[in-house]
């Protein structure tokens, strides 16, 4: 007998109902599972909450359920006696009534036949309120820089969406969210509405490829509503070819790949390097035919003053010959003056050695006679030179006056087309790469000039041209 144990419980480890319930609901969250069974009833009397039940399709069990009416209206389902559904939730026994129930968080129809039923049932509802018609999609930002993106980091979407993303200076911000299966509303939802306050251009919500019952989140009534009514575009890369999702369809823009999201944002961006390629050869090709013809203008403007010039120098050698010529005329007018001088001088001179050998005879008779006939004689001579003197003297006067004004109307000619007149009078000469500058066409900004004045030269940059 003394080996004996009582194992009842001890006086105590008595507790309250409500506290054996709290511990029994407490051991009860390990239990979440995914529950498939047959609507045998609903009630929709309650403003908080839906009660129904479920029993097996087999065999003689049946389960109470419960989900709060925030939650049954995010699943975006109408349940009726008779539906097939899969449930998810936690098992809960109420302390105020003690009733055990499954507090359910999804409900989804179960069968393919039931998913598409449901899913062209809220796609007419929809269509009809005009959530997919094409005035109500926007474009995307023309060149789109902050991006929202939600999908699950487990999968290869992310990898396959930043490889494929321009290095266009993209700024991503990601929310890791279940995108599988029914239970993925909640999460979608809040990432959602986290992004609504962040600011972000352009929403992408993307997941990889998957059978229809993996799409459920995105053919449900509140995400498809809170996309439709999210503050800037959204993006969808969901990845089912065959059937296209309602989230899909109320995005501005669906694609069926990450790739193809990346390439969509990539899009408005290579248009605008394929532009500016394009411009740049357009600009350079225009600068070039503009060169050309700058070229060409200023060849044939230099041919066109050299040839100028050229006639102005032809026209003033022209002149400067005629005027030589003149010149050359009168001083061998001169010449022949003077040669007319010197004879008449030389047939006076001849003419007194002969009268001095005829007199010569009678110098020793009449001494007086020959010195009076000889001062005559010299002073016959002395008045004869001095009228050839002077008239020469006025010839050479009137001569030099002349050639002295023809001298000085070739200096001025001269003067008046020498480019230093004009330096000193205030005017400057300027040279771009040993060109003078004739216009503003002529130079361009962050040329050096270089400038000749009348005592000099100095060396400028060009800041601006007008």
């Amino acid at each position: 007998m003394d080996n004996l144990k009582n194992n009842g419980p001890e006086i105590s480890d008595t507790v309250s109902v409500s506290d054996f319930l709290e511990q029994i609901n407490a051991s009860l969250l390990s239990h979440h599972g995914r529950i498939q069974g047959e609507v045998t009833s609903v009630s929709r009397n309650y403003p908080r909450a839906i009660y129904f039940t479920i029993k097996d399709i087999e065999k003689e069990a049946l389960l109470n359920c419960i989900i709060w009416r925030s939650v049954y209206e995010r699943n975006g389902v109408n349940l009726e006696v008779g539906d097939e559904i899969i449930i998810a939730g936690t098992p809960e026994v109420y302390p105020n009534n003690g009733k055990f129930s499954l507090k359910t968080q999804t409900i989804e129809y179960a069968g393919e036949g039931a998913l598409k039923k449901a899913y062209e049932a809220l796609k007419e509802k929809l269509s009809k309120q005009g959530l997919f018609t094409p005035e109500k999609k926007r474009d995307l930002p023309k060149y789109p820089n902050k991006i929202g993106v939600i999908t699950s980091k487990a999968g290869v979407v992310m990898q396959d969406f930043s490889s494929n993303l321009g290095r266009y200076g993209f700024k991503v911000t990601t929310i890791d969210s279940r995108v599988e299966g029914k239970d993925a509303i909640h999460e979608i939802l809040a990432s959602i509405k986290t992004f609504e306050k962040e600011d972000i251009e352009v929403l992408v919500i993307m997941r990889g490829g998957g059978s229809w019952e993996s799409l459920q989140p995105f053919n449900t009534e509140s995400v498809v509503r809170a996309i439709a009514n999210f503050k800037c575009p959204v993006l969808t890369g969901i990845g089912h070819d065959v059937d296209v999702t309602l989230a899909e369809l109320v995005a501005d823009v669906g694609e069926s790949t990450p790739t193809a999201v990346a390439e969509a944002l990539n899009e408005s961006w290579d248009t605008l390097i394929d532009s500016i390629v394009s411009l740049e050869a357009k600009v350079m090709g225009t600068f070039k035919n503009l060169l050309v013809n700058v070229i060409s203008a200023i060849n044939n403007n230099s041919n066109s003053a050299l040839r100028s010039f050229q006639t102005t120098l032809a026209i003033f050698d022209q002149s400067l010959s005629a005027k030589a010529s003149r010149i050359r005329s009168l001083f061998i007018g001169l010449e022949r003056r003077m040669n007319k001088v010197r004879t008449a001088l030389q047939s006076v001179i001849g003419e007194m050695k002969s009268s001095i050998r005829e007199k010569n005879r009678y110098l020793q008779i009449t001494p007086s006679k020959i010195v009076r006939f000889s001062k005559s004689c010299l002073s016959a001579a002395k008045t004869h030179l001095s009228t050839i003197a002077i008239q020469i003297g006025s010839d050479q006067k009137n001569i030099i006056k002349i050639l002295t004004n023809e001298l000085d109307a070739i200096e001025k000619s001269i003067k008046l087309v020498n480019p230093e007149r004009n330096l000193k009078l205030g005017y400057s000469l300027s040279y771009s790469n040993g060109k003078l500058i004739r216009s503003v066409r002529d130079i361009s900004v962050n040329d050096e000039v270089e400038t000749h004045l009348s005592d000099g030269e100095f060396t400028s940059g060009v800041k601006n041209v007008k």
